[in-house]
């Protein structure tokens, strides 16, 4: 989560880049999953812009509620955008 007077420029994407780059350098890491709430546009926009392919919606448990979440995933060692 990024505080409200940060978002918009950026660290969110930038971060997990580095972090997808890390697992690609590394070697050592298999597919990496996503799953950000189906109303959350600005975390699917970084899915979509990183190179994450979207691989359907699902339920997620959380804080005694279910959230519908989309499902996203990427293999860094490929198809990091």
């Amino acid at each position: 989560m990024v505080l409200p007077e940060f978002q918009g420029r950026g660290f969110a994407k930038r971060a997990t880049r580095m972090l997808l780059e890390r697992a690609r350098d590394d070697g050592r890491w298999g597919l990496v999953h996503a799953f950000p709430a189906v109303t959350n546009g600005p975390s699917n926009g970084i899915c979509r812009a990183l190179g994450f392919t979207l691989v359907g919606q699902q339920n997620a448990p959380f804080a005694d509620r279910v959230l519908r979440t989309n499902r996203w995933v990427i293999d860094p060692s490929v198809d990091l955008a």
